[in-house]
């Protein structure tokens, strides 16, 4: 890739492109090996972290979630706010719910950097609020405010989702979905009949087999972790279906902290690719053409895993050097977090993480 350019350039052009998304839209509390000071609080989720990701990169970005209205979802918006994510179309209120995930990063017996997950309090060891998915009535409510956009995304199945993904298809988008739980078989079938691009982890595959073998999608990839991925365009030859898989390596890290997020920058950088004309711009796509796409999101997401987080990068280094630091990867060098962090800094919050019942407590202790 030429290095005289400033921007990542999509394949498939088109300014001012939008995305409209459903799914895991959380409150991450990322707390580092060793630290002593906050966990740092920041919006994440599949889908949060993916279309926060693209708003990065110049989309528009309108998620569909029902949130609470508890602190955890006023800090879920502020930081969406700050990136110029849309929540039009996001609610809060007592019916919704704002899910939290403590996310702990620790090194390994042989120094090497290691995170986990977790739906409980640090401090009073409560289980966190989870997930509720929007509803049918709601998404057909919404339909005639929604822009139009050129990709649906979303990352767990239900009603709600699949028919975003039915009107979006409709009207013209590539729907790309990328299963981030187990998914209802009915439902599963359902989204690989919808989708244009379905992507999944090798750790996500139980309750999603049925992915590795679908032939209505036009993409499959499947990530591997430190292995790489594989991926599989399907064709049509003479009214014969043809396929075949595709292994790409993966990118080397020079300084690795943390890979939470890894496969969120990859799905954001193939979109960024790929998705701007909606799936119009996917009925002439080459194998080489969406091995380049793929190439750009294994590049996001090397990227990232020099910070502590899913999008730990967006807060330490200005779009620039975001930009030079991917094209480095894309022609096999690796810059330097150092380096990275000479660009400006964007002040990431940093505060107690107080969950509902902690609250509670302290309130009844006063």
């Amino acid at each position: 890739m030429d290095d005289t350019r400033t921007t990542i350039q999509p394949l498939r052009v088109r300014r001012n492109p939008v995305i409209i998304g459903t799914g895991l839209v959380a409150l991450d509390v990322v707390i580092p090996s060793g630290l002593t000071a906050s966990p740092q609080l920041c919006a994440g989720g599949t889908c949060g972290n993916v279309l926060t990701a693209l708003a990065f990169l110049g989309w528009g970005s309108y998620p569909i979630a029902r949130l609470s209205q508890d602190g955890a979802s006023k800090h879920v918006a502020d930081d969406l706010r700050h990136w110029g994510v849309n929540l039009d179309f996001v609610t809060f209120d007592v019916d919704g719910s704002t899910p939290v995930v403590i996310q702990h990063i620790r090194n390994s017996k042989t120094g090497e950097p290691v995170h986990s997950f977790s739906r409980k309090c640090p401090g009073c060891g409560a289980m966190l609020p989870w997930y509720k998915a929007v509803r049918v009535a709601e998404i057909s409510n919404l339909v005639p405010r929604l822009p139009k956009a050129q990709v649906v995304f979303f990352d767990r199945t239900s009603r709600g989702a699949l028919s975003l993904a039915q009107q979006g298809r409709d009207e013209g988008a590539i729907v790309f979905f990328e299963p981030s739980a187990s998914s209802d078989p009915s439902h599963l079938e359902e989204a690989l009949n919808l989708a244009h691009i379905v992507k999944l982890s090798s750790d996500r595959i139980g309750g999603n087999e049925a992915v590795l073998t679908a032939t209505k999608p036009k993409i499959i990839i499947e990530t591997q972790g430190s292995t790489g991925l594989r991926l599989r365009l399907n064709t049509t030859e003479r009214k014969r279906a043809v396929s075949e898989w595709f292994k790409m390596p993966p990118m080397p890290v020079e300084t690795l902290r943390d890979t939470a997020g890894a496969g969120d920058w990859c799905t954001a950088g193939i979109i960024h690719m790929l998705g701007a004309q909606g799936a119009s711009g996917l009925d002439s796509l080459t194998l080489e053409e969406l091995r380049k796409a793929v190439h750009v999101g294994q590049a996001m997401a090397s990227w990232t895993c020099s910070f502590d987080g899913p999008r730990g990068g967006m807060y330490l280094a200005s779009k620039k050097a975001f930009q030079k630091s991917v094209r480095d990867f894309l022609n096999g060098r690796t810059e330097p977090v150092a380096e990275v962090k000479k660009s400006v800094v964007i002040t990431r919050e940093r505060r107690a993480f107080v969950c509902e019942s902690c609250a509670v407590g302290s309130s009844r202790g006063n």
